[in-house]
């Protein structure tokens, strides 16, 4: 694919744009409260979603000049009231640094099922199991997660541990990394939800070695109205690793049918 070359006005603002195309939509979602946790409840059976995520990564410490976008487009189906399905149609991504020019790519596409243990209504915790297999022509990816939430009142807590192995390179190099996050969500009315998420991820090269950990948090918040929904989360790095991004904000628009 030939580089794409983006302004940098436009690259900045990209993400709010978006939130804010979607604030201007009045139309009640299945939405999410968090961007980089999942919650354990599931779809209703027959129900249908349409996601677009957006995930803007910046200022590396090795890296000033260093930029992404990863951009995710998801459909998501309630298989039965228990299992969710969804496919990811295309995975792409915009990324500069400072020994190349802007650039933008398709990455890759995936499945991803979602199977809901308990619910958090009704039992003391939410649990759920988490799957997901993407890959191109020349790498492949599985993921695992287990899921858990608890809900208290207008407090919604949610955590999340798994990890993820890669073969790239046409398969011949692989790597792994382990991860978990976390995350508060409050209510403040049926529109409006606040909170804050954690992110670790540990880098697990050669599959036989542990590596580098970095830590993320930052708050949150999500807004839903009829079939529309927004979640947003800006995340700053807290530990010192020179290579990965300092911040990173995603958000993720919904829309229900």
């Amino acid at each position: 694919m030939n580089p794409l070359r983006l302004p940098a006005t436009f690259r900045s603002t990209l993400p709010c744009l978006g939130a804010a195309l979607a604030l201007a939509a009045s139309a009640d979602a299945s939405s999410r409260r968090f961007t980089y946790s999942y919650e354990t409840t599931t779809m209703s059976k027959g129900a249908m979603e349409l996601e677009t995520w957006v995930t803007w990564k910046t200022d590396r410490a090795a890296d000033p000049d260093f930029e992404r976008f990863d951009i995710r487009h998801e459909f998501e189906y309630g298989f039965s009231d228990r299992l969710q399905l969804a496919f990811y149609f295309a995975d792409w991504r915009y990324e500069e640094n400072a020994t190349e020019p802007g650039k933008t790519e398709f990455r890759d596409v995936a499945v991803e099922a979602i199977y809901n243990l308990t619910d958090p209504n009704t039992t003391p915790f939410g649990s759920a199991l988490y799957g997901e297999i993407k890959g191109s022509d020349d790498f492949i990816e599985l993921e695992g997660k287990l899921l858990l939430q608890k809900n208290v009142g207008q407090w919604m807590f949610v955590y999340n541990v798994g990890g993820e192995i890669a073969w790239e390179d046409n398969y011949e190099n692989d790597e792994a990394e382990l991860m978990q996050s976390a995350g508060v969500s409050y209510q403040i009315n049926p529109s409006w939800s606040v909170g804050a998420e954690l992110l670790h991820e540990i880098a697990v090269p050669d599959v036989d070695t542990i590596g580098d950990s970095s830590v993320y948090a930052g708050p949150n918040a999500s807004w839903r109205n009829g079939r529309f929904s927004v979640a947003l989360a800006g995340l700053w790095q807290l530990t010192s690793l020179s290579d990965e991004p300092d911040f990173q904000l995603r958000t993720i628009l919904a829309v229900d049918f």
